[in-house]
């Protein structure tokens, strides 16, 4: 019925569905403020004045339920949006008369919504019936998108992206030379007018293929994890500078638009690429080149080239020595006083030179943009691992300190709002939105690098020690005591489950390294009772989550290590020989010594160390009845026999190959040992193994380099033996300090029950210098110190007696 007296234009109701109706009696279901009548429809349609609703067409409706629908993966009704999702496109495809570009949108969300799917894992258990055939209805949806768009110029937009996800999908499912080839023949057909964000996102897809595995490969298959999920980046030569060149590529474009962002991005990915591939001769310079870019600017005493100079084990002829080659007083205190003092603050100052050749600077703050922040994190944990392998620890401090500020100073790193997206501007086209490593992920990060870059275990309360401790607190905040996750983690609304545990398999994996860190502190600060416990937790923590043969050949020289620590020689020489096994090391004396890594290398030193000790023991017993004598100056040590001589040559040989610190000074300690008889070549060496020590922080390799130097000036020098053991005396007491100091009392009360000398330090090597102290005292005619250096030796000897009687009853 038409009103003959309308009410004003801007006073009309738009919306039918709450035009009123009278009504007589109020629902008392209803509150009291809300009448039934506002939630009635009308009886009749709005009048023809009024702008009326259109129903909506069923392809257009269909179409979008996909977005209304969309859920994170931890929502509780995850799978059933993806269901209901795929209902809707079916359905949609089912119409009749469809135009062209509505069904290439169908087919593209179809494909989209069954690949989230089948990386969620659903097409792999029969609980999910209706994902039963999924992956070929994604491979015919490609396909048909595919077609559609190639007829039609107007949907080149949607033939790039259909040419992205079939690549994807064809990754994930092995097929990686298909999937290289289609993107590489995407990027051919690019021309001028395609915007930029398409063009970067196509050349970083090829460039993730290139340097990660495959998710469905036989790498995460049959350890307990998701099929999805991928630890191992490519170390293959071709693959490696296939990626470089990508990179390369990528700059060019980046450099000819004008992006910036962009810039900063591939300089940051080629560092990674360049120590994911091991390549650390490029390593230096990349990092130079990414911390320039990003404005990280640090006063190093020994820069890049420099340290890496420094870190270098140079072998040195027997017709070249150093004039210097004897260790001073002097070489001794300020090592040690490096170790002690702190370091230099960071100065977070950019570069004049960098600043003059990038652009202007961007109104906001570096903390306050999150794709800076980002890189900026990364790029500092890069660097920090790349010193810390070359035993620069003056160079790795301040990246330490500037990583540590950076993530406490704002929520775009590790915020609880954080999903790990971060936009790459790419003004005046639309950004690309960039999946960086999850926040979650990266604070977890933090602690492990920041463990494993503070070396010193000497002191009340180590940081190696405290790192470690607080990594795993965090760690296990996540879960509950059932093991399901107990914090929410914010991850994209196009996310998959393969993502979350992606996630949770790198914190349960944070963890285990955070654990075997815990174990060798524990070891180094003769905690043995502490660090069997450790080794106990991880080994189950390994077993549960179906990775322990990843961490078993570091976990094998970590029991070596504690065996070789309590004294149970045969133990800890049969545990450095299977660890160096489960690295892949052949047999001693093989030609290919790169064929293994670290663990295999420490092992065979480990177990070279052991065999010499014990040989250099029963020596010593049979020196008064059969003294050696040594006729050739280049023959090795007359109490080794060929296979400890072999074993040693090994070992220094895979310690050289390696070159990941401590290992060069292991190398050069165990070739002083091999050449006792060339006084003046063995102190060089030692001056070399002292000064990598040093520079690396490792106080725990000094103090056995400064007992070997004390050693052979006992008979020479008197004066400096007794200044340098007394250096080395003082760091074996330092490793093991507690906060408080035990009560004084007799013996037993300070030794308890024999299960733990960490308040007496390094016992064994404390007796060893008691010993050589004894020796010099008796020498000097000083009587009150002989008797009180021997209480002291008894009281060391009884601590290391009751740590062997420990381990021998365990």
């Amino acid at each position: 019925m038409d009103d003959g007296n309308p009410r004003p234009q801007k006073r009309l109701r738009t919306d039918p569905n709450f035009v009123e109706t009278p009504t007589t009696a109020p629902d008392s279901h209803l509150p009291s403020a809300l009448s039934p009548s506002i939630l009635v429809p009308p009886p009749e349609p709005p009048s023809p004045t009024s702008p009326g609703l259109k129903p909506l067409p069923p392809q257009v409706l269909l179409l979008a339920l996909p977005a209304l629908l969309l859920h994170p993966p931890t929502h509780e009704k995850y799978a059933l949006s993806l269901f209901l999702s795929l209902r809707a496109l079916r359905l949609c495809l089912q119409l009749p008369a469809l135009a062209p570009e509505v069904e290439c949108y169908a087919w593209t969300a179809l494909a989209e919504v069954g690949m989230r799917v089948v990386k969620s894992g659903f097409c792999t258990t029969s609980e999910y019936s209706w994902t039963i055939g999924l992956e070929e209805e994604v491979e015919k949806a490609l396909g048909k998108g595919l077609l559609i768009a190639q007829k039609h110029p107007v949907l080149r937009h949607l033939r790039h992206h259909l040419s992205l996800l079939n690549s994807h999908f064809a990754f994930y499912r092995s097929n990686t030379r298909f999937a290289r080839a289609v993107l590489r023949r995407l990027i051919s057909t690019f021309v001028p007018s395609d915007p930029p964000t398409v063009v970067y996102t196509a050349h970083l897809a090829l460039l993730t293929q290139l340097t990660s595995c495959p998710p469905a490969s036989n790498l995460s298959r049959g350890n307990g994890t998701n099929e999805s999920i991928s630890f191992h980046p490519h170390r293959n030569p071709p693959e490696v500078q296939a990626a470089l060149t990508a990179l390369t590529n990528l700059s060019a474009i980046a450099a000819q638009n004008q992006h910036f962002s962009m810039l900063k991005l591939v300089a940051v990915l080629r560092l990674r690429v360049l120590v994911a591939a091991e390549m650390w001769d490029m390593v230096g310079d990349a990092l130079q080149g990414a911390e320039k870019v990003l404005s990280l600017a640090f006063h190093d005493s020994n820069g890049v080239k420099e340290g890496g100079q420094e870190c270098e084990v140079k072998r040195e002829g027997s017709d070249f020595l150093t004039r210097s080659y004897s260790i001073t007083a002097q070489e001794v205190h300020d090592s040690a006083a490096t170790q002690s003092r702190s370091q230099t603050p960071l100065e977070m100052e950019p570069d004049d030179k960098a600043r003059t050749e990038q652009p202007p600077a961007d109104p906001k703050d570096t903390r306050e943009d999150p794709l800076t922040a980002a890189l900026s994190v990364h790029t500092l944990m890069l660097g920090i691992v790349y010193h810390t392998r070359g035993g620069c620890g003056r160079a790795a401090e301040p990246r330490l300190a500037a990583l540590h500020s950076l993530m406490d100073s704002g929520a775009q790193i590790g915020g609880v709002n954080s999903d790990g997206l971060v936009e790459v501007p790419l003004s005046p086209h639309p950004p690309i939105h960039l999946r960086v490593s999850h926040p979650r992920v990266v604070f977890l990060l933090t602690f492990l690098i920041s463990a494993v870059a503070k070396r010193d275990p000497v002191g009340r309360r180590p940081r190696k020690k405290v790192f470690a401790e607080s990594g795993i607190v965090n760690c296990r905040e996540g879960y509950d005591e059932d093991g399901g996750g107990a914090v929410e983690i914010n991850v994209p609304p196009w996310s998959s489950h393969g993502d979350m545990e992606n996630i949770d398999q790198s914190t349960l994996r944070i963890e285990a390294d955070l654990l075997c860190e815990l174990a060798a502190v524990s070891i180094q600060r003769c905690d043995f009772g502490a660090a069997g416990k450790h080794l106990d937790t991880v080994v189950a923590h390994t077993r549960t989550h179906g990775f322990f043969s990843e961490y078993a050949s570091r976990i094998t020289l970590h029991h070596a290590h504690l065996a070789h620590a309590i004294g149970d020689t045969d133990r800890a020489g049969m545990c450095y020989r299977v660890a160096a096994y489960l690295d892949g090391a052949g047999p001693v004396g093989a030609s290919d010594t790169n064929t293994s890594g670290f663990v295999a290398a420490a092992a065979r030193a480990g177990e070279a160390l052991l065999r010499i000790g014990l040989a250099a023991k029963q020596a010593a017993l049979n020196t008064t009845s059969n003294p050696p004598t040594v006729t050739d100056e280049e023959s090795h040590a007359p109490y080794l026999d060929e296979s400890t001589v072999a074993l040693a040559e090994d070992a220094i040989a895979r310690c050289l190959a390696c070159a990941s610190a401590p290992l060069p000074a292991l190398a050069e300690l165990l070739s002083a040992a091999l050449s006792p008889s060339q006084i003046i070549r063995s102190k060089s060496l030692l001056k070399h193994a002292l000064a990598l020590s040093g520079s690396a922080g490792d106080n725990h390799m000094r103090a056995l380099v400064l007992a070997v130097v004390g050693a052979q000036y006992v008979h020479t020098s008197p004066e400096h033996a007794m200044e340098v053991l007394a250096v080395c005396e003082t760091l074996g007491a330092g490793m093991g300090a507690n906060e408080k100091k035990p009560v004084s009392g007799d013996l037993e009360s300070k030794m308890g029950k024999g299960a733990s000398v960490c308040g007496m330090g390094n016992a064994a090597l404390r007796l060893w210098v008691g010993e050589r102290f004894l020796e010099l005292f008796k020498r000097a005619g000083k009587e009150k110190r002989v008797q009180k250096q021997e209480e002291f030796n008894a009281l060391y000897r009884s601590a290391v007696d009751a740590v062997r009687t420990v381990g021998e009853v365990s």
